[in-house]
């Protein structure tokens, strides 16, 4: 009996274990046909890529153009070629063969070295053998074979040209590569280290906007060298289109305008007189916008050449590499008169009342400064004085006003006060009674534009607009706004804006009076296509001739129609010799805007 229970069970077990094995060896072949079968891709993938490596290339993106405000490209991209040996090379490539013939065609003796390098340190990738070349060299690389072979793959870039190059060279601005400070900001921004950005200028200031974004390709290769694929990581996208609100015939006649006038000045006229000008700046805005549609820096230079010439331009005693429309700081002279006004007129001060000009200011006996006297003498009021530059007028009523009351005008104006330029500016300054070099007859300079007063030529036009504009000051800008090329879409659009300066008719309407009187009295401005506005200066500088008198800049300020303002203008000319020498300046952009 014992002895059938005992077999019952060693069969009862046998069977157990059969089945268990059973199912075992049906799980194994399943998950077998499962891995040959269903999962035969996957582990297809696998297998090559333990036979293979990956490594990513940058496709890159289209720096997007620069125009003026009726599409004359002003900065765009030209295209060369970067030329990149694929690392292992291709089924059937020689090697050795390869890397001559890329020597023989670049001209370079360290490819192979390189080579040895690159292979060193990565078992794939590809390896830069010429950067930079132009279409000539990329044929060649055609005619030998070596692009069809898919040896050496060649990827298209943008180099930043200038249109003209000369042409608002200041403003522009030039593109780099990224320096070791700027590589912090630039990295944290997700740029790669041998990006190209905008280092100056407007190039610097729309950057995001012009740069676009560089693509990505994952590239999977055998150790045979055969591509097993390629994956789209990123897609290149353009920079967008800026479009300026610069007027590129009018940049270029206001150009012409300076360089004529600063030759004619060193040619014809006597020592003290003009004869020394070397150089000049000169800014038209919109006054109903603040877009900035001309401005000219001379002497200037080209930016195509700018990083060959570099060493001689920084050199030049002319500082060519200056943007004085920006960054140069000049006394306004006479044509800080209209500020002084404004102040007199919100403080009170009847515009018919009279001061007695002499010739001489009296009031201290110490100092007793002086008045030419160009057509007036006797009872002058305030559209007189503005019409004829009285010294003695706005000695008297700046002294009465005091320095800080006409200074703070000045800067609610625009003067010695950002702009909103998108480029780099020099703040400038006022005179201002707390100045370390303050006495009574400081305020007396000051109310005339001297003293410590230096303002910029962009900063003359931003006043001379809200003067147009009966205080309305409007922000100065380069770029009106920021297109796809892709689907024409604009991006960014600029929105103008304007600080109120208190007044109106009753304070800006007497001024506007004088300054229309002040352009009839100069034959180049009276005989104009429209109507103008102007007020002139002459700032006394620092050096002095050989008898003693002063050298002395050249000053403008003005706009037109002076009924109905469109533009307001400035000038300064450096040794000008006096305020009159600007006024055909004025007369070439009246000429260029609305000349029949």
């Amino acid at each position: 009996m014992s002895n059938r229970k005992n077999a019952h069970r060693r069969r009862l077990r046998v069977a157990v274990l059969a089945v268990v094995c059973g199912a075992v060896f049906a799980a194994f072949f399943a998950r077998l046909a499962w891995m040959q079968f269903a999962r035969a891709d996957y582990y297809a993938d696998k297998a090559a890529e333990a036979s293979s490596a990956s490594y990513t290339i940058t496709q890159h993106a289209a720096r997007g153009v620069i125009t003026d405000a009726n599409g004359v490209v002003l900065a765009r991209d030209t295209t060369v070629y970067d030329l990149y040996l694929r690392i292992p090379a291709p089924p059937g490539t020689d090697l050795r063969e390869t890397v001559k013939n890329i020597e023989t065609l670049t001209g370079s003796k360290d490819v192979e070295t390189q080579l040895a390098a690159f292979c060193s340190a990565a078992s794939a990738g590809e390896l830069a053998v010429a950067r930079g070349a132009d279409a000539d060299m990329l044929t060649a690389f055609y005619t030998a074979g070596l692009v069809q072979s898919g040896a050496v793959r060649p990827a298209a870039r943008g180099v930043r040209s200038w249109m003209g190059g000369t042409l608002l060279p200041h403003a522009l601005g030039l593109t780099g590569p990224i320096t070791a400070a700027q590589w912090p900001a630039a990295k944290a921004r997700g740029l790669a280290m041998d990006a190209v950005i905008g280092q100056s200028g407007l190039e610097a200031a729309y950057d995001d906007l012009l740069r676009g974004q560089d693509g990505r390709v994952l590239i999977n290769t055998g150790f045979d060298g055969a591509v097993r694929r390629t994956a789209q990581l990123r897609q290149a996208v353009p920079g967008a289109a800026l479009v300026l609100t610069v007027d590129s015939s009018l940049q270029k006649a206001l150009q012409d305008a300076l360089i004529s006038k600063i030759h004619t000045l060193r040619t014809t006229k006597a020592a003290g007189a003009g004869r020394e000008c070397r150089a000049g700046a000169a800014v038209v805005v919109d006054v109903k916008t603040g877009g900035i549609l001309a401005a000219a820096s001379v002497p200037g230079f080209d930016l195509n050449a700018c990083r060959a010439d570099y060493a001689a331009l920084a050199a030049d005693a002319a500082a060519p590499l200056l943007d004085r429309t920006a960054q140069g700081l000049y006394a306004p002279g006479s044509a800080f008169k209209p500020a002084v006004a404004a102040a007199a007129l919100t403080a009170g001060i009847d515009p018919a009342a009279t001061v007695n000009c002499t010739g001489r200011y009296g009031f201290y006996s110490g100092y007793q400064p002086g008045c030419l006297q160009y057509g007036h003498n006797g009872p002058v009021d305030l559209c007189t004085a503005l019409e004829h530059s009285c010294n003695i007028f706005f000695y008297d009523v700046g002294r009465r006003l005091g320095v800080d009351t006409f200074s703070a005008m000045a800067q609610q104006l625009g003067l010695a006060a950002p702009t909103g330029v998108e480029v780099a500016e020099a703040r400038g300054r006022l005179t201002w009674s707390s100045d370390g070099n303050y006495q009574a007859g400081l305020t007396l300079m000051a109310a005339i534009g001297q003293g410590n007063t230096a303002v910029t030529p962009l900063q003359l036009a931003a006043y001379a607009a809200t003067l147009a504009n009966y205080g309305q000051r409007p922000a100065l800008h380069y770029a009106d706004r920021a297109v796809s090329v892709a689907t024409g879409e604009t991006l960014w659009q600029y929105t103008p804006t304007f600080t109120a300066v208190q007044g109106g008719e009753a304070v800006f309407g007497p001024i506007r009076d004088g300054m229309k009187w002040m352009a009839q009295t100069t034959r180049v401005l009276r005989e104009a296509p429209v109507v103008c506005a102007a007020k002139t200066g002459s700032p006394q500088l620092a050096d002095t001739l050989p008898g003693g008198s002063h050298y002395v800049n050249s000053v403008l300020i003005g706009y037109a129609p002076a009924d109905d303002p469109q533009i307001a203008v400035a000038v300064v000319l450096e040794y000008g010799g006096g305020g009159a020498n600007a006024a055909p300046i004025l007369r070439a952009v009246l000429d260029a805007v609305f000349g029949i």
